[in-house]
């Protein structure tokens, strides 16, 4: 998406201006292509209220900018991550990730305020670091190169890449030093900053029970570092007075309260190695061992050795009787762009659905690489599948494509989501009492990690508890 980005702005501005550093205009320009991306691809959390929430603070700590440069604009991002980012032109992000380890209001102001400053600094701009998420894909031969950059890329939908994934330390840095007085220029405590970037590394490193060491090559400086600091820098600042948008912490806590915090039924689950889709009603099984992805527009998944690939998704709307037309043009372009003839066209039936599949080889590489299309129809809509895989692979590839059958009713309702309840403690109880009480289903330790206590913390009482509690899912109508 860079690259593309980055073409569309040399062609907006004069080429003395790509030379040296580009207007701000480049900025707006790069900012909108990426926020639909972040939109179309990652998904925005659809609460109107959290939304104008997370704006209205947003927009007060913009609003201390001495001579701000742009227009900003707040969103809550539909990823399980605790995450916070921007790209150029004034759009931020925060996850509901992240949300849900959130304490205060101010600790939300002191991410925007950081965030805020990347943007004023035109990070992402300066930096216009490449990263392409397909690199791991980039297997021999010409067919398999273009399946992959073409027809893959498409069925995938170019999935978002942050533009301002590449920042340095010292521009992670700088965002600090000049997001922490910023959002105590607009009346939210300095050191909430802090406290929100050590709750989140404690929670990352219980939920993943290893703790990151710090290299070298690190683009962020290490989160030790960064809260050391951040604390000594906020003992010299003394924010403004001003109310903040939640009237307290009661306020802010109950906008947190049925805050979806696993993954989304709605766009799908994977579990182990089978994935769901309780919308659509169908299941696909990945070979052991295989890492499986879901986006918004695909579920892929590669082989451990990354020389096996599969991808599955929406291609369009369309009947049954479309699918032989679909193959016959597939079969033509292949002939027409690289000169190759299809092994094998047949009809066939996956789950019970009408499909069509092709089969090839591409002998152009080092080794040759199998290629699998399947196209099936769901309620008026054409599903694809992309397997590519060598000789090793070639089996395990194939039975994705079978293992695809509708969901049962026992499985349907099995499914289930992860919301956050937020509930007062009581005097003397103890955090595993405060779970039960509401229904919680995660371990002690990630509870403590989520609150930012211990798990021995006894409640004086009338303390806000976020308890993460399963349901039962329910799509939405």
């Amino acid at each position: 998406m860079q690259k593309k980005l980055f073409a569309a702005m040399c062609s907006a501005v004069v080429l003395t201006a790509c030379v040296g550093m580009p207007s701000t205009e480049v900025d707006r320009q790069m900012g909108q292509q990426a926020a639909q991306s972040v939109a179309n691809d990652m998904g925005l959390v659809d609460d109107p209220a959290l939304t104008a929430y997370v704006d209205s603070v947003g927009q007060r700590v913009a609003a201390a900018l001495p001579n701000r440069q742009f227009n900003y604009r707040f969103a809550v991002v539909d990823q399980v991550e605790p995450n916070a980012f921007a790209v150029p032109g004034g759009y931020i992000y925060v996850s509901r990730g992240l949300l849900s380890l959130l304490r205060s209001e101010d600790e939300l102001a002191g991410v925007l305020g950081h965030e805020i400053q990347h943007v004023e600094r035109r990070h992402s701009v300066r930096q216009m670091k490449k990263e392409r998420r397909l690199g791991l894909l980039a297997l021999p031969g010409e067919l398999v190169g273009g399946i992959i950059s073409d027809d893959l890329a498409t069925l995938a939908g170019k999935p978002f890449e942050a533009v301002a994934a590449g920042y340095s330390r010292d521009q992670e840095r700088e965002a600090d030093a000049l997001g922490q007085p910023l959002a105590a220029a607009a009346g939210y405590d300095p050191q909430a900053i802090a406290s929100i970037l050590d709750r989140m590394e404690h929670f990352i490193e219980t939920m993943t029970e290893e703790k990151r060491a710090p290299t070298f090559f690190d683009s962020h400086p290490s989160t030790p570092e960064r809260v050391a600091t951040l604390s000594r820098n906020a003992a010299k600042l003394t924010p403004t007075t001003a109310p903040h948008v939640a009237a307290d912490e009661a306020a802010f806590m109950k906008k947190l309260d049925g805050l979806l915090i696993g993954p989304d039924p709605t766009e799908g689950l994977v579990h182990d190695q089978t994935f769901v889709h309780p919308a659509l009603g169908f299941r696909l099984v990945f070979p052991k061992g295989w890492l499986v992805e879901n986006t918004r527009k695909t579920v892929n998944a590669m082989a451990p050795t990354k020389d096996g690939i599969a991808a599955f998704g929406l291609a369009g709307d369309g009947t049954a009787e479309d699918l032989p037309k679909i193959a016959k043009a597939f079969s033509e372009k292949l002939a027409r762009k690289y000169r190759s003839t299809p092994q094998q066209i047949e009809g066939k039936t996956a789950g019970g659905l009408p499909a069509q599949a092709l089969y090839l080889t591409d002998k152009s590489g080092k080794e040759p690489v199998h290629l699998y299309f399947l196209w099936l129809v769901m309620d008026h809509k054409i599903y694809q599948m992309i397997g590519l895989a060598p000789d090793s692979q070639r089996a395990l590839v194939r039975s994705i494509a079978d293992s695809l059958r509708p969901l049962s009713d026992n499985e349907r309702a099995s499914i289930s989501e992860l919301r956050l309840r937020v509930l007062g403690a009581r005097s003397g109880e103890t955090l595993p009492a405060v779970s039960k009480r509401a229904g919680g289903s995660v371990a002690a330790a990630v509870l403590a990690a989520m609150n930012g206590v211990t798990e021995s913390v006894q409640f004086k009482g009338g303390e806000w508890v976020k308890v993460p509690v399963r349901t039962a899912y329910r799509a939405p109508r």
